[in-house]
């Protein structure tokens, strides 16, 4: 296999290429997916991912965040990214359709701890993974992004996933750029195919396939390194090397990252800022709620209305988290918890929301996909109140790439409110002192250990 530019990337990046503001975000993700990871480290998916880990690679030197145990690295890189996407939080990457954090920064992670990387070659390991991810992304997704129907075939997280996590491990085992293309297309070649629509539909603890990413990644670059060979990967075709030919040149990282402030799936994040605004014009109380319609895309509208009975329906629903922002003014992992589905408050909310498709809203949607300046992600809030009074949010659009605000304090903020009550409290600035600062780091394995520290005791534990 000749030489391409997605391998030559991947092999010659060092830190003292990376601009300023491309470290920065770097940074900011890892913390934002940490905290992600925290949030998620007490749900049942997590649990059993957990409890298949320590049964199949008990020994090694990376670290799990759900159980604190010391794991192989394919193990604790499968639990981790399974924690990292169990609630929702993490966050989405432009053309990705998806959340690259959940799987690019716990594979990082784990090797960082294997091969006792300093704190500047972890972030240069994740720059390559997010880069790797936008690019394979676009090439998984150019084909469905043309198809203007919610029956399109939409592979989720895992697919491209693999690609960017067998990027990130050739970058760290320093393999030649032969090897590392092998490793590229037997991970796009054995990568999961993960049918997004149907978990929409039927939602699982599959969620975004993005623990199977991880794994498949790291496998496959194994396999490359003992000489196993793959096919050409996408990311060398001809009809792709405008996706690749960039790499090096035009980070997409600095705008190319959503950062979330729901625990829920992002379709619902413009119904739910809708929501947001009519709180702080309008004194709504519960009682006071006749009825709640939601006008936005078909595939916001597919999300649906039924009363879920796990977290992972109730994070894959429109119906439950709008009530959730109406009941609590939060949408949050404690919104999603299924402790919390029982509540008779956001239950009774729950079932005054009604969803209906908006035929302008849809063409903007569409044509977002396809990243034409007009397109919007938006909805449109009507609150009915019991006197009568009709409210309505006017049209809101959910921002995305490139989003406004995320400065490094707010993702410190969100890492403070996910951690609270998950880790000892005293240990929360400073294991922010440490992620402020991971570039200063000598061996970026002593953050895990920190972390691995001060977890509180699971609850549940399998």
């Amino acid at each position: 296999m000749s030489e391409a530019p997605a391998a030559r990337f991947i092999t010659e990046l060092t830190w003292d290429a990376l601009p300023p503001e491309v470290i920065e975000r770097a940074v900011m993700c890892l913390t934002d997916t940490l905290a992600a990871m925290i949030a998620g480290r007490t749900t049942t998916s997590s649990l059993v991912a957990d409890d298949l880990a320590r049964t199949w690679w008990p020994a090694g030197s990376a670290t799990s965040v759900i159980s604190g145990k010391r794991l192989g690295t394919p193990g604790a890189a499968f639990a981790n990214a399974v924690a990292a996407n169990a609630v929702d939080v993490d966050d989405c990457g432009i053309y990705t359709w998806g959340h690259p954090g959940a799987q690019i920064v716990p594979t990082a992670l784990a090797l960082a701890e294997e091969h006792h990387l300093t704190g500047r070659e972890l972030i240069t390991a994740i720059v390559v993974g997010y880069e790797i991810a936008f690019r394979a992304g676009r090439c998984v997704n150019k084909e469905q992004s043309e198809v203007r129907s919610a029956e399109r075939t939409y592979r989720a997280c895992g697919s491209w996933g693999a690609v960017a996590c067998a990027a990130i491990a050739c970058h760290v085992l320093g393999l030649d750029q032969k090897t590392t293309t092998h490793a590229l297309g037997i991970a796009e070649y054995d990568s999961p195919h993960l049918p997004m629509m149907r978990a929409i539909d039927t939602p699982g603890m599959v969620k975004h396939g993005v623990g199977f990413g991880a794994l498949t990644g790291l496998l496959s670059t194994e396999l490359a390194k003992r000489g196993f060979t793959g096919i050409q990967p996408s990311l060398d075709l001809e009809e792709f090397r405008p996706f690749t030919d960039d790499l090096g040149a035009d980070y997409y990282l600095p705008r190319g990252i959503t950062f979330k402030r729901y625990s829920s799936c992002a379709w619902t994040h413009p119904a739910l800022l809708a929501v947001e605004e009519l709180h702080k014009k309008n004194p709504l109380t519960p009682e006071t709620i006749e009825r709640v319609v939601v006008e936005t895309y078909p595939d916001a509208v597919r999300l649906g209305t039924r009363m879920p009975e796990t977290t992972e329906e109730a994070q894959f629903n429109m119906a439950w988290p709008v009530a959730a922002m109406l009941a609590d003014g939060r949408v949050g992992p404690d919104q999603m918890a299924d402790a919390r589905l029982a509540d008779p408050l956001i239950g009774g909310l729950a079932r005054r929301v009604e969803v209906v498709v908006s035929e302008e809203l849809s063409r903007l949607y569409y044509l977002s996909e396809v990243n034409d300046p007009e397109g919007s992600d938006s909805a449109i809030v009507t609150v009915t109140l019991t006197d009568g009074t009709v409210l309505t949010s006017g049209r809101v659009d959910h921002v995305l790439y490139p989003e406004p605000g995320w400065t490094p304090e707010e993702i410190r903020e969100k890492f403070t409110w996910l951690a609270t009550d998950r880790l000892e409290p005293a240990s929360i600035p400073r294991l922010l002192e440490g992620l402020t600062n991971v570039e200063f780091a000598d061996d970026s394995a002593a953050l895990m250990g920190d972390l691995a520290s001060s977890l509180t005791p699971q609850r549940g534990a399998l």
